[in-house]
C-alpha cells in the first residue's frame, strides 16, 4: 500500500465541492489505486488564493518534511491553490520533500507535460478565482446600493435569511443607553465600565470594551443606513430595516465623537482611566516626563516611577510608593489650605424623601381602591364613598406635587477638599480637585527631594 495523506478544502463559492463529497471521492480513488490514507488535512470555508491563510494546508506542507507519507491526494488542482505562483512554489516544496501530488480528477502526466499542465491549470484557477471575486463584489455592491444588509447583524439586531434586520429589544435598549450616556458626557471608557459592572456582554459573550462602544456609536446601521466598503469606495445608503436611533441623535453623537477624538490624543486620556488621583501631576526634574502609575505584586506597595526612565530616556530610576507620596501631598495641602472647600451636589437626602413620598402615594391609591370596592359591595354609601374619594385624591395630588418639587431641588453641600481626597469619593472628582489646587509636583529622584507647586497663592 502507498502511504498518502489527503488535502480537502471547501470555499464558500463552490458548495458542490463539499468536504464530505471530496473525501468520499478520494477514498474511492485510494481504494481502487492501492493508496493508504493516513491523515486528512481540512480547510473549511477558506479561499484558495492565499496559502498562508489556510492552516491545514500549511500544516500539510510542514508535515511533508517528516517523510511519513509519499503522496498527497487532492480532488483537483483548484483545491490545492488558485494562485499560479503559490501553486508552483508549494508543488516544488512537496517534490523537494519526495512527496508526489496526485489530482484524482485530472490526468497523470510525465514530468515535462506535468510542468506545462501545472502552469496552465494554475493560470486557469487564478483567472477563475479573480473573476469570481469580481462577480461576488459586484453582486454585494449592487445589494448595498439597494440598501440591502449583507454583513453580519450588529449588536441590537438579528439577520433572518434574505430579510431585513430585525430588532432585538433587549440589546436595542443597551444601544439606546450607550448613545444617551455618551450625549450626557460619559466617555467610552466610563460607558464600557458601567456595562461590565451590570454584567452586560457582547453577542459572543465577551466583556464590553471601548472598541465595542466606539463601533456602536459610529455605526450608521443604528440610524437606518447601511455602510459598505468596496474597491476603496464607501457606499452609504438608506436601508430597509427599522432604526434604533433617530438620525438627529446619531448625527449629534458623530459631531461630539469627532470633537473628542481631536481632544483625546494618546497622552490625554479620559479621567476615568486614572488609577490614582495624583496621575498627571508628578514630574521628573531631570527629563520633565510625567511619573507613571506602576502596579506591583507580591503584596508590594504600588508606586509612581518616572515615565522617561521606563522608556530609556532618563537615568533617574527613583520610584515612590503611592501611600508615601499621598501622605506628603495631603500634609502640604493641610498646611497650605486648611479651610478650602468644594461645593458639591448631594441628592441622597432628596432621593430618600422621594422614596418615602412614593410609598405614601401608593398607600393612598390602595386606600382609594378599597373605598371604591366598599361602595360597589354596598358596604359604604355613595356619600361615604364620595367623601373618601375626595380625601384620598387630594392627598395623592399633594404628594405628587411634593415629588415634582424635589426633582427640581438641588441640595448643595460644602465639603473640605482635603476630606474629599481622603474619603471614599469618585476618582474622577479627586483628580479634578487635585489639579485645581496643584500645578505640579516636582521630584528630584537622585537627591530624594519633592517640591509641590500650588495653583492658588
Amino acid at each position: 500500500m502507498k502511504k498518502a495523506v489527503a488535502y480537502v478544502r471547501m470555499s464558500t463559492d463552490k458548495q458542490d465541492y463539499s468536504i464530505e463529497s471530496q473525501k468520499r471521492t478520494i477514498k474511492e480513488y485510494a481504494k481502487k489505486n492501492n493508496y493508504s490514507i493516513i491523515k486528512y488535512f481540512e480547510d473549511k470555508g477558506i479561499s484558495g488564493r492565499e496559502a498562508e491563510k489556510r492552516p491545514a494546508f500549511m500544516e500539510m506542507i510542514e508535515e511533508s518534511k517528516k517523510n511519513y507519507f509519499d503522496y498527497v491526494l487532492i480532488y483537483d488542482s483548484s483545491r490545492f491553490a488558485r494562485n499560479l505562483e503559490q501553486s508552483l512554489i508549494y508543488k516544488s516544496i512537496l517534490k523537494k520533500n519526495n512527496v508526489n501530488l496526485i489530482s484524482i480528477t485530472e490526468p497523470i502526466l510525465d514530468d515535462d507535460s506535468q510542468l506545462i499542465a501545472d502552469a496552465l491549470f494554475g493560470a486557469m484557477n487564478e483567472m477563475y478565482s479573480r473573476k469570481l471575486s469580481k462577480v461576488v463584489k459586484r453582486g454585494m455592491t449592487e445589494k448595498a446600493l439597494k440598501g440591502e444588509y449583507i454583513s453580519c447583524a450588529p449588536y441590537g439586531y438579528f439577520k433572518p435569511k434574505n430579510k431585513p434586520l430585525v430588532i432585538i429589544e433587549k440589546e436595542a435598549n443597551i444601544v439606546k443607553e450607550i448613545f444617551k450616556q455618551f450625549l450626557n458626557g460619559k466617555s467610552t471608557y466610563a460607558i464600557a465600565k458601567n456595562l461590565n459592572e451590570n454584567n452586560i456582554k457582547t453577542k459572543k459573550g465577551n466583556n464590553i470594551d471601548t472598541r465595542f462602544i466606539k463601533k456602536i456609536l459610529t455605526n450608521p446601521t443604528y440610524k437606518g443606513y447601511y455602510k459598505f466598503k468596496t474597491d476603496k469606495k464607501i457606499i452609504l445608503n438608506k436601508s430597509n430595516h427599522i432604526p434604533i436611533i433617530d438620525e438627529n441623535t446619531f448625527d449629534n453623537v458623530q459631531v461630539l465623537f469627532n470633537n473628542n477624538k481631536k481632544r483625546l490624543n494618546s497622552k490625554n486620556k479620559p479621567l476615568e482611566y486614572n488609577k490614582h488621583w495624583l496621575v498627571g501631576l508628578i514630574k521628573c526634574t531631570y527629563c520633565n516626563n510625567t511619573f507613571v502609575y506602576a502596579k506591583y505584586y507580591n503584596n508590594r506597595q504600588n508606586r509612581f516611577r518616572c515615565g522617561g526612565y521606563t522608556c530609556g530616556k532618563c537615568d533617574s530610576s527613583f520610584s515612590i510608593g503611592i501611600y508615601d507620596i499621598e501622605n506628603i501631598v495631603l500634609e502640604n495641602i493641610k498646611k497650605t489650605f486648611p479651610n478650602i472647600i468644594y461645593k458639591i451636589k448631594n441628592n441622597n437626602d432628596n432621593n430618600e424623601k422621594k422614596y418615602n413620598i412614593l410609598k405614601d402615594i401608593e398607600k393612598y391609591k390602595k386606600a382609594l381602591e378599597k373605598a371604591k370596592n366598599a361602595y360597589l359591595l354596598e358596604i359604604d354609601t355613595l356619600e361615604e364613598y364620595s367623601q373618601n374619594k375626595t380625601f384620598f385624591s387630594k392627598k395623592i395630588k399633594e404628594l405628587e406635587e411634593q415629588c415634582i418639587k424635589l426633582n427640581d431641588t438641588n441640595i448643595i453641600e460644602e465639603i473640605s477638599i482635603l476630606n474629599i481626597l481622603i474619603g471614599n469619593y469618585d476618582m474622577v472628582l479627586k483628580n479634578k480637585l487635585a489639579k485645581l489646587i496643584i500645578n505640579k509636583i516636582l521630584i528630584d529622584g537622585k537627591n530624594r527631594k519633592i517640591k509641590i507647586i500650588f495653583n492658588i497663592y
